[in-house]
């Protein structure tokens, strides 16, 4: 609820490379006005927050342990590329690539379809069984209209529906998953035999997105569908941000408060916050305490939206007594 996310471009959903998928959600039911009246509001900027890229340095406490967090964006175009120098030579520095999960390596796991399995229903009922015959409908005509069916996907989760819908709107748009801040630098570690660990995991990203309730599921679906108008606008305003490093005007992109939500759909968003961000931020701050430790640099990378607000990764370290300095 307090965030409007493209959780595609945040949050390094595993679908994208096996589905063709993409976000659960790109934008949160906002109009056009309210968005740019949020990229337009002035933040005071702390001193340690006046960089040029969306990334961080942090030193350990003791010894020569080192991170470089940067904040990712999921997607991206060629024009991207190549990376500001700062970020680029911060990478050739370190000696690890910390990335959420590597979703470049799944088709080659030997588990891989009891994995999809926890996508899917596998106990006799399909999508129709579990959201609205009007959400349904809805979901059926912006398919068929796309040259698809939402028959193609009726084993499958609303989850995977919704990623998909907003796959092909990124497709329209001209962006890609293989041109994400992920994938590019998993891609060169692995050429220069750099050592890659996950800060999450495979499984624990599929637990993640199979287990939301249907109440959220099929709120997730239903405000993916109302929310393209608007999710372009929202995605390009990220990747400006990104692209400068402005901190300050990212995070209050998303961070709209979203008034059409009912009593209801909020208590459902705070507990999708809460699994998604405020859970998964604390365990990631304490995975950039353990790599500090090791007395090595490591490039850590995960969604921008985990670095930023009162629960991110560069706040919860700042509390724990560590400077952590924009670059």
């Amino acid at each position: 609820m307090k965030r409007i996310l493209c959780l595609f471009v945040i949050f390094l959903a595993i679908l994208t490379l096996i589905l063709g998928g993409c976000s659960v959600e790109l934008a949160r039911h906002k109009t056009a006005d309210g968005i740019n009246k949020a990229v337009s509001k002035t933040v005071e900027v702390s001193e340690y927050d006046k960089g040029s890229v969306f990334m961080w340095e942090v030193k350990a406490r003791e010894g020569d342990g080192k991170l470089y967090l940067l904040g990712s964006i999921h997607v991206g175009k060629d024009d991207m590329y190549p990376l500001n120098p700062i970020i680029t030579d911060a990478f050739e520095s370190s000696d690890i690539l910390a990335v959420e999960c590597d979703s470049t390596s799944v088709f080659q796991r030997p588990d891989y379809l009891q994995l999809m399995e926890k996508l899917m229903y596998t106990d006799g009922t399909d999508i129709r069984d579990h959201i609205p015959e009007d959400l349904y409908e809805k979901t059926d005509a912006f398919l068929r209209e796309k040259g698809l069916s939402i028959g193609f996907f009726s084993l499958y989760k609303p989850v995977v529906l919704a990623q998909n819908i907003t796959s092909l709107m990124l497709e329209e748009w001209g962006y890609s998953s293989d041109k994400g801040i992920d994938v590019y630098f998993i891609n060169l570690a692995r050429e220069r035999g750099m050592e890659i660990i996950e800060i999450e995991s495979v499984e624990f990203q599929f637990d993640m997105l199979g287990g939301f309730s249907d109440e959220i599921q099929i709120m997730e679906l239903r405000h993916t569908l109302e929310g393209i108008e608007t999710s372009r606008i929202i995605l390009e305003g990220m990747l400006e941000f990104w692209n400068t490093g402005d901190v300050r005007s990212f995070e209050e992109l998303i961070s709209q408060e979203d008034d059409s939500l009912s009593p209801g759909e909020k208590e459902l968003y705070r507990e999708y916050e809460k699994i998604m961000f405020d859970d998964r931020n604390l365990n990631m701050a304490d995975k950039a305490e353990e790599y500090l430790k090791t007395g090595k640099t490591t490039f850590y990378i995960v969604g921008a939206g985990h670095m930023v607000g009162e629960t991110g990764i560069i706040k919860l370290l700042r509390d724990r007594g560590y400077t952590v300095v924009q670059q």
